[in-house]
């Protein structure tokens, strides 16, 4: 376009914090109110094409920015998953940067707190141990060094307990279902997938299993292969 003016700025009906604006009597575009505002859209003003260009840029950061947030409300995200989020709706590299930067400033993403928040949940809500942790904050994309941090503030005693309640309930429902070696080695099992290491999981079946009198406890190594 050349240049045009500002024939009326009009307030969308479904989205109070858009605006439609008009040049030359004719719809040209809309956007945010904070980008209305920063460019002083108002009727009369005159519009050329490095100007437009500066406000399309500047609603499309807005778009993203708006769009993150309200992804955001319903979790914590990482800052590898915000991007790959803007980067499936096709925002431009420096667009998603920008807002990267932007929602990063403000805190409302923090890898090391999404990290201690994630380890915590998993291991008193879920039943989850270490190495299950682990593997899901690295596959979500936080940094070898604040997971290893993470890993290290979870206190064994807590991992133990996790572990033990969950082989408590497994223990119950299957005791007296099959030889109790086999039922022990399933346990076992079932904790390892479970991301518990062998230390912890001989731990735990050895508890829950300390007050059975069906049988003695057998510590030969085949018995924790799986």
């Amino acid at each position: 376009m050349g240049k045009g003016v500002i024939t009326a700025v009009e307030r969308q009906a479904r989205s109070k914090q858009r605006y439609n604006v008009f040049i030359d009597g004719e719809l040209a575009f809309a956007v945010h109110e904070d980008v209305l505002i920063k460019h002083r859209l108002l009727k009369g003003e005159s519009v050329d094409a490095g100007r437009l260009e500066e406000v399309l840029l500047d609603e499309e950061r807005q778009s993203a920015y708006v769009k993150v947030l309200r992804w955001l409300g319903a979790r914590h995200r990482t800052e590898k998953e915000i991007k790959a989020y803007l980067r499936r709706h096709k925002y431009e590299p420096a667009v998603v940067e920008e807002v990267l930067t932007r929602v990063r400033h403000q805190g409302y993403i923090d890898d090391e707190r999404f990290s201690r928040t994630l380890a915590e949940e998993r291991l008193k809500s879920h039943g989850k141990g270490k190495r299950w942790i682990r593997q899901e904050l690295l596959h979500k994309g936080v940094d070898r060094s604040i997971v290893q941090e993470t890993l290290a503030d979870i206190d064994e005693e807590a991992e133990f307990r996790s572990a033990a309640d969950i082989a408590r309930k497994r223990w119950k429902s299957a005791a007296g279902k099959g030889d109790p070696r086999d039922v022990r080695r399933r346990l076992a099992a079932y904790l390892a997938r479970r991301g518990y290491s062998p230390e912890i999981v001989q731990r735990a079946v050895r508890f829950v299993t300390s007050e059975s009198d069906s049988d003695t406890w057998d510590d030969d190594a085949g018995e924790w292969s799986w």
